[in-house]
């Protein structure tokens, strides 16, 4: 039997059907990096590592050496890190209802935003957007998605009531990716919304633990798989998992990263013909 690395980009123009039957999967593990069980973690399109630690940014090298580190206890408990561009990174506050920037050595940028002043009630979750200095907010307490331009210079898309309009019963992740904001309910399935939020499809999908796609396919983590659906072909296939007790993953360049309780682990997928 030849065994081959191959990406998942190759398998999405490649293996559209692949299966058990007539191809082997197996994970192959690259590397590891340290986390605490509740601390927020993030990877940015350079595959930088970050780690929140004690009231402390810190950012780590591709080879998991500490670059860079910055307090943030000012800044109100972390609720999420995103990187809008290759340096800049965005610290979110729940608890304040804050937006603060950081550049790539973990400089504190400019005034934070405080998203009342944008007439914003209760933001929960953000994502960055491909769209410039702008990033997708979900104000639970209005049940709006809003992009959020950063600048006050470009305008903004907005979806209004999404979960009365789409009886979403619980909004627990929202991500861009690949010109999609995709909307996660845990006990129905992944919304599916273009970049002006316009809602183009939904995936009937229960279980979802988090989701991360680029622009052939989406991932949806589950409990003990992985599901891949392509967009172009509408089928889906499933995964299993390199280990147990995940709960969070990023997709980045080709590599799978999984969170488990105290590490996060880089993995590439390899497929055997």
């Amino acid at each position: 039997m030849f065994k081959y690395a191959i990406t998942f980009w190759a398998i999405v123009n490649g293996f559209l059907s692949f299966s058990q039957d007539s191809l082997g999967y197996q994970w192959n593990e690259l590397q590891t990096y340290p986390v605490k069980e509740n601390q927020v973690w993030h990877i940015d399109v350079l595959e930088y590592y970050f780690a929140s630690d004690n009231g402390t940014i810190n950012k780590y090298s591709l080879d998991g050496k500490l670059m860079f580190s910055q307090s943030i206890k000012s800044l109100g408990q972390i609720k999420d890190f995103v990187s809008i561009n290759t340096s800049k990174l965005i610290h979110f506050s729940e608890e304040q209802q804050t937006l603060c920037y950081f550049d790539n050595t973990l400089t504190e940028l400019d005034d934070c935003v405080d998203l009342a002043d944008e007439g914003l009630v209760n933001v929960t979750l953000i994502s960055a957007s491909s769209q410039p200095n702008k990033v997708w907010v979900f104000d639970r307490f209005n049940s709006r998605l809003l992009l959020l331009s950063l600048n006050r210079l470009n305008q903004q898309q907005e979806v209004m009531n999404i979960i009365g309009t789409l009886d979403i019963k619980e909004v627990s992740q929202i991500k861009e990716r690949g010109n999609r904001l995709f909307v996660v309910d845990p006990t129905k399935g992944v919304y599916i919304f273009d970049v002006y939020g316009s809602l183009i499809e939904f995936v009937p999908e229960v279980g979802v633990i988090q989701v991360d796609a680029h622009e052939k396919a989406m991932f949806t983590l589950h409990k003990n798989k992985l599901s891949v659906r392509f967009f172009d072909s509408d089928k889906s296939e499933d995964v299993l998992l390199p280990m147990s007790e995940i709960t969070g993953f990023m997709y980045r360049n080709q590599h799978f990263f999984f969170k488990v309780k105290e590490t996060v682990h880089k993995f590439e997928l390899q497929i055997s013909k």
